[in-house]
């Protein structure tokens, strides 16, 4: 099955669970909700992930800049928003996503690709640990105010919210202190992939050799190493990090406000990155899982009805996900980034595009 197709049927199941969500909670209660959504206040949510994916832009080029590669300018950005589109639109993208924006970044930058994705990669992991204190905070916030989960359902939040806490600490210990143990894993997946998918693309089988895939390991783990000693810039970071949630999350906040039915902001910084960790749909962008988790977690806690939640949802993704990829959408096609060839594990000397 081509790339193109799997794409074409990712989106297809995601609309169809996106308009069972519809369908089950009433299109004409949802609706009545969504035309009465004031546009000045909405617009102020659009601005806001402009900012973030400006803020977090900038978090991986100072990351990149600290193995000595620097990255500016309009062409950088570019091929950042590229990647962030590929991401989004792509089946298990968000997964993917460190390797999808260190091969557009090493593609229109001088930027090696192993030191990209060392840098991507770090943003990722430190971007989910900004997102866990956000989450703590806020739940923190709602609980103090008498506002949050209580009972079970706080009780499977604590539970869900430690157990990616120890999988976050677990990764840490190894990336900082037993790479070896991640290049050996590295080596063990390159060699299953390449007796299977090897065998039918040339191209994958070259990528994926043993050799090609020691030396990538071992540079990517050095470029690791630079980054970890760094704790200068780390600190930086994850300010930078948790500065740009802020303004993602910031559109949710908005949509609310914009049907007239506002919740606490602590709601919100709570509410979005936990659903967004435990989303696991492998759909583009989570569609469907996401709306449905967010909505019904959100109406579980706020004082509002499910139809409102849906509708808040439904303006919360235009910004969050559909304006992603638009912004996205258009950088790509300035540099001719396509979805149909993916980014190799391991770059070859003549790859010529995504």
């Amino acid at each position: 099955m081509s790339r193109r197709v799997r794409l074409v049927a990712g989106f297809t199941l995601a609309f169809l669970a996106v308009g069972g969500l519809l369908w089950a909670v009433g299109p004409e209660a949802v609706l009545a909700e969504l035309v009465s959504a004031d546009l000045a206040v909405l617009s102020v949510g659009f601005l806001a992930v402009v900012a973030a994916l400006g803020v977090w832009s900038e978090a991986v080029r100072r990351l990149l800049a600290s193995t000595g590669h620097t990255v500016r300018g309009r062409r950088y950005r570019s091929a950042y928003l590229s990647g962030e589109f590929l991401k989004q639109v792509l089946p298990m993208g968000q997964s993917g996503g460190p390797v999808l924006m260190s091969y557009t970044v090493s593609r229109e930058t001088a930027a090696p690709y192993e030191s990209t994705l060392a840098a991507a990669s770090v943003f990722a992991f430190l971007n989910v640990v900004a997102s866990l204190v956000l989450a703590v905070v806020g739940l923190a916030l709602l609980v103090a105010t008498q506002r949050g989960p209580s009972g079970t359902l706080l009780r499977n939040v604590l539970v869900a919210m430690v157990a990616v806490t120890v999988v976050v600490l677990a990764l840490t210990y190894l990336a900082v202190y037993r790479r070896e143990v991640l290049e050996g894993i590295a080596l063990r997946v390159a060699a299953g992939l390449r007796r299977t998918v090897g065998r039918v693309s040339p191209r994958a089988d070259a990528a994926l050799a043993p050799e090609r895939v020691a030396d990538a390991a071992a540079r990517f783990g050095g470029s690791i190493g630079d980054l970890a000693g760094d704790r200068r810039r780390i600190g930086t970071t994850v300010a930078l990090a948790v500065t740009g949630w802020l303004c993602f999350l910031l559109p949710l906040y908005t949509s609310f406000l914009a049907i007239g039915e506002p919740v606490p902001y602590a709601l919100v910084v709570f509410v979005v990155p936990v659903v967004t960790l435990l989303n696991v749909v492998p759909l583009p962008g989570g569609l469907g899982g996401f709306e449905v988790a967010l909505a019904g977690v959100t109406a579980a806690l706020a004082p509002v009805g499910l139809p409102t939640a849906t509708a808040a949802v439904f303006l919360f993704r235009l910004s969050n996900y559909w304006f992603i990829v638009l912004l996205g959408g258009l950088a790509a096609a300035s540099l001719s980034v396509r979805v149909s060839d993916p980014p190799p594990v391991v770059p070859l000397e003549d790859d010529e595009g995504v």
